[in-house]
């Protein structure tokens, strides 16, 4: 029987506050060493667990920790129809091994990314040329945006329309303006029936096609409900975007504010492959992924009743010193790394190599492309998401051409 520690009426937190929302890493740094298990108050109370150990405890534990319930605090506007993110064991690897099998191959990674490229050449060309632009708006999102069209072989809309979509269904979500995030979602929706339906008369390529991979699989008896199946495919449209996209624009923020950085990476572009990963582990933009109890459990000497909502704080556990020599300082070719930028158990991301490529990629081209930049604002009045992400909304820059 556990005597230690229980829920507290007083928040150690408020993931909700300005100081919080304007430098989530110092807020989360002081949870870490403080309070590591935390408790909020907010979004009618949850957990927050913010060490490296806890969090790879946490993230193994799927019996215990489910995600059917929910997948991330606050409760999503979404239900529970759409793997992977929604469900649990053992649907959850019925449908990641149909995923995984096409967004883990080599061959889609490689075309994607020669594809990506060439739209990140065109859109870094169109800002360099003008001398200024906005680096979030104008082109981490719209890349992203082109990406998903890419990845999944859409060719109903553009990727400038897929990338309004989304946006349209992530800000509706954020401010909770409901009918905004329901028509975009009704569009994407709407996109991906027609994918789906395509490919059952037009089938592709299932190693390097997911439509086609899950329709196959549905026609095989390995997935039997419709929904899912559609979920399944609609799900990432939003999941590579946002996460990608939430990325790309917190790095694009390092290289815009750490000109040592920005200008070792410029002179010696071959080191950017090494840095990837030191990236993915300082920006890491999702901090609200979450799972549901059924249990009581123990973090830290703090007792969590069933029932309860536990946020898996992983870019917290990215800047933990028990894992990370000199967690604060961005290390080019860190070696080991074990970051958690791609979760960890069996919620892993299964689109990690072509997550790679792509932050590669983006990096390469917008430093390939311009000789200088600077942010047009200070950077104390960049706007920032909030609680569930760590991302700036905007990035306005002044930019040389080379």
């Amino acid at each position: 029987m556990m005597d230690q520690e229980t829920i507290s009426p007083e928040s150690d937190f408020d993931p909700m506050a300005d100081e919080f929302t304007a430098d989530q890493h110092r807020e989360l740094k002081r949870l870490r060493e403080e309070s590591p298990v935390a408790y909020s108050s907010q979004f009618g109370g949850f957990w927050a667990l913010t060490r490296r150990a806890d969090l790879v405890n946490a993230a193994r534990n799927h019996e215990q920790l489910i995600n059917s319930i929910l997948h991330t605090v606050p409760h999503g506007l979404a239900g529970n129809t759409r793997p992977l993110m929604h469900s649990d064991q053992p649907e959850h690897t019925i449908y990641k091994d149909v995923i995984q099998k096409v967004l883990g191959s080599d061959e889609l990674r490689d075309r994607v990314v020669s594809e990506v490229r060439q739209r990140a050449k065109e859109l870094v060309a169109k800002i360099a040329s003008e001398g200024t632009g906005d680096l979030a708006t104008e082109y981490a999102d719209p890349l992203m945006g082109f990406a998903i069209t890419s990845i999944f072989n859409i060719e109903e809309v553009t990727g400038d329309e897929m990338d309004r979509t989304i946006r349209d269904y992530v800000i509706g979500g954020q401010v909770r303006a409901a009918q905004l995030a329901q028509d975009a979602s009704a569009r994407m929706f709407s996109i991906t029936k027609n994918l789906l339906d395509d490919r059952r008369e037009n089938p592709r390529d299932p190693s390097t096609d997911l439509a086609t991979a899950l329709v196959q699989a549905q026609e095989a008896g390995i997935l039997v409900d419709e929904e899912k199946v559609l979920g399944a495919q609609r799900q990432p449209l939003v999941i590579v975007w946002l996460a990608t996209a939430h990325t790309l624009t917190n790095i694009f923020r390092r290289l815009l504010t750490d000109h040592g950085l920005t200008a070792k990476l410029r002179a010696e572009p071959e080191l950017i492959a090494d840095s990837v990963d030191e990236f993915l582990r300082m920006d890491q933009p999702q901090i609200g992924f979450a799972r549901s109890s059924t249990v009581d459990l123990e973090f830290g000497g703090r007792r969590i009743p069933a029932g309860s909502a536990i946020a898996l704080v992983f870019p917290a556990g990215n800047r933990d010193p028990e894992a990370f020599e000199d967690p604060e300082t961005f290390m080019i070719g860190r070696t080991p790394n074990p970051h958690l930028a791609f979760g960890h158990g069996i919620h892993s991301c299964p689109g990690r190599s072509i997550a790679r490529g792509l932050v590669q990629t983006a990096i390469e081209e917008l430093l390939a492309g311009t000789a200088d930049f600077e942010l047009s604002i200070p950077v104390s009045e960049v706007p920032n998401e909030h609680w569930p992400f760590r991302a700036s909304l905007s990035l306005p820059a002044t930019v040389q051409a080379r």
